[in-house]
């Protein structure tokens, strides 16, 4: 007698319990991980921001502190020394440079002639100048300081200048990043 042997087939597929219970599963896990790949690259754009803010500040500061290092006088014209503009004369070569922080195109401009003539450069582009967020005010400025660093006020005698502040709010999305940066006048430079 010939016994055929009878062979099962091992292999099964998912139940119906074992689908719902994978798909309850990711339907948990995606979000959370969705959410937390979400919040990361959030990060990563808000600190690239704050980078750049930093980096373009860094460059208007240095270019501001290069500038009153070199100054040999300022403007005695009425209104050339204000919280909103500054000019000066340079020892090199006695170029006349003036600062404006310019609340219409909220850009803080340099020029190294007459800033009106169309020749001024932007040194600094969302620049607040004067804004209230909550009950804080945020004013970008210029501060004259003496000697001992006491702030001279909105009009001051020239020879009683021993320093320019500046002070400087960016607006970057929605972000707002504070600068202050101070420049002491060179007297003891060399006449070359």
């Amino acid at each position: 007698m010939d016994y055929k042997r009878i062979t099962m087939k091992t292999s099964k597929g998912f139940t119906l319990i074992e689908m719902i219970a994978a798909m309850v599963l990711v339907a948990i896990l995606v979000p959370g991980i969705s959410s937390i790949l979400g919040g990361t690259l959030m990060n990563i754009a808000l600190t690239q921001i704050a980078v750049l803010a930093n980096m373009e500040a860094d460059h208007a500061q240095r270019k501001f502190v290069k500038h009153i290092n070199g100054l040999k006088s300022f403007s005695s014209s009425a209104g050339d020394l204000a919280v909103d503009k500054l000019t000066f004369t340079s020892y090199l070569g006695n170029v006349e440079y003036q600062y404006i922080i310019d609340d219409a195109s909220r850009t803080i401009k340099y020029s190294r002639a007459d800033i009106n003539s169309g020749t001024a450069d932007i040194l600094l582009q969302n620049v607040v100048k004067d804004t209230t967020i909550g009950i804080n005010r945020y004013i970008s400025k210029f501060e004259f300081k003496d000697s001992k660093g006491n702030d001279l006020g909105p009009s001051p005698t020239h020879s009683d200048i021993h320093g320019v502040e500046l002070t400087f709010y960016l607006l970057r999305g929605e972000s707002l990043y504070s600068y202050t940066t101070y420049a002491a006048i060179d007297k003891g430079h060399l006449d070359i």
